[in-house]
Formats: C-alpha cells, sequence, structure tokens
C-alpha cells in the first residue's frame, strides 16, 4: 500500500489539551468531546495506540487564534499484531460507510502490517 504519514502526537491527550472546539473532523464530530469519545472507543474496540499523523494536523493562524487549536481530519490506529480485532473491524467499516465507501466485504486496507488509517472527507 502506497498510503505514508508521519507519526505524531497520541489522540486522547492531544484532543484532551486542544481548545479547539471540534478538532477532530469537524465534519463527523460536533465537538473534540465527541472526538475524544471516539478515539476512547477504538482503545476499548482493542486499538494498541490511536494517533494524530503529524502531516495531517492543520496548526495554521486561524485554526490556533481564531478556532483555539490545531485540528485533524485524520487517525491512524496502531494494531497490537497483524490481526483487527472484531469490535475495531466493526468500528472501522462503520466509519467507511459514513464516508460512502462499501468496505462490508473487503479485506481492511492495514498499512504495513499494523496500521489502519480513517480519513473523514
Amino acid at each position: 500500500m502506497d498510503i505514508t504519514f508521519q507519526d505524531g502526537p497520541e489522540a486522547r491527550e492531544w484532543l484532551k489539551w486542544n481548545g479547539h472546539e471540534a478538532a477532530l473532523a469537524s465534519n463527523r464530530f460536533r465537538s473534540t468531546a465527541e472526538g475524544l469519545a471516539f478515539v476512547e472507543q477504538l482503545y476499548v474496540a482493542g486499538a494498541k495506540r490511536v494517533f494524530v499523523p503529524q502531516d495531517a494536523i492543520i496548526a495554521d493562524e486561524e485554526e490556533l487564534v481564531d478556532l483555539g487549536g490545531p485540528s485533524s481530519d485524520t487517525l491512524v490506529i496502531e494494531l497490537a499484531d497483524c490481526t483487527v480485532p472484531l469490535p475495531l473491524e466493526e468500528i472501522y467499516r462503520q466509519e467507511a460507510t459514513i464516508e460512502g465507501f462499501d468496505r462490508t466485504q473487503d479485506p481492511l486496507p492495514v498499512i504495513d502490517g499494523r496500521y489502519l488509517l480513517l480519513w473523514w472527507d
């Protein structure tokens, strides 16, 4: 797979200190608190680590000054091993469906055998 991303801050911590009203995928989550609750669900479902890729963080003047902090529309889920726990797979497929992709039968696009990328348009 040709998708690349830069490692970045752990998503829970990034969202906890972020002053932006809707720091994560504002077109999907109405508030930073909703985004944080989603990240918590990913951990409960079996994610080893969830992070915001550094190259997907928007931290321009408008975001920082006018909106209170950086934002991103992307998360990376790190898996404990090369298998995707079923609860995590279900969340991933649900999010893909919300974004208009039919991922009901396709194998999950696991990157480098250990990452899943979530991106909201």
